[in-house]
């Protein structure tokens, strides 16, 4: 089932727990294409670009979860 965004979304942190943040991004990208208010997948986006060092990006990912879900605590968080 290609258009289903859980599977991209756990490939995403499958990949994001193995330090294939790249890849993650990649997954969670698609995520997001097939379903753009999914704000885990920002969240864990933001995660994975933090790690390779690209804060502003990260911050972008952040902030549209929290647009999505104003009470997440882990995306003011980080």
């Amino acid at each position: 089932k290609p258009d289903f965004p859980g599977a991209y979304y756990n490939r995403g942190n499958a990949q994001h727990n193995l330090g294939q943040h790249e890849e993650a991004i990649a997954s969670f990208n698609e995520a997001i294409r097939l379903k753009p208010d999914f704000p885990g997948a920002y969240y864990n986006r933001g995660n994975a670009q933090h790690n390779l060092g690209q804060h502003e990006e990260a911050i972008a990912s952040f902030n549209e979860a929290i647009r999505l879900k104003p009470d997440f605590p882990g995306a003011y968080y980080n």
